[in-house]
């Protein structure tokens, strides 16, 4: 493994990555409904030092990408997800709503679909921004609505 990548390896936390998904989680986010979970994330990222272009595409609905700027005169990467939810299904043991943690698994609604994805992505763009290594292109995170209704976002 390189300096580099050593140096970002390190810079992994997971409590960090396990409780931004839990707080998400505890944001219901349905399709149509997923202003809540952008609202949520924009101080998140901003106070991380993060260019932030919230977008509303329809009347009241938001998605949000925020971007970790690079040195310059390299290739930017996007990581994308979506943020809207499915329905909850009939037959939960536990408040969908109140994330769990049992061994290695996050229960929850949404966890899954996608807002562990969503939550990896945001942590391997933190884990760059915490090692202190400046990529030459930027990193674009984009939490996108609508992935059910063919992807509006």
């Amino acid at each position: 493994m390189s300096e580099i990548a050593e140096q970002v390896r390190k810079a992994h936390d997971l409590d960090a990555m396990v409780e931004l998904c839990k707080a998400l989680i505890r944001i219901p986010s349905f399709t149509s409904e997923e202003t809540p979970a952008v609202e949520y994330l924009e101080p998140y990222f901003r106070s991380r030092g993060y260019v932030v272009n919230v977008q509303e595409i329809s009347p009241g609905r938001k998605q949000i990408a925020a971007t970790l700027k690079g040195a310059g005169g390299g290739k930017n990467l996007m990581f994308n997800g979506h943020i809207d939810i499915d329905p909850v299904a009939a037959g939960w043991t536990r408040d969908p709503w109140e994330p769990v943690v049992d061994g290695d698994r996050l229960y929850g609604a949404g966890s899954f679909n996608m807002k562990g994805g969503v939550s990896a992505m945001i942590e391997a763009a933190e884990m760059i921004r915490r090692s202190g290594v400046k990529l030459r292109g930027d990193i674009v995170i984009a939490c996108v609505a609508g992935e059910l209704q063919a992807g509006v976002g």
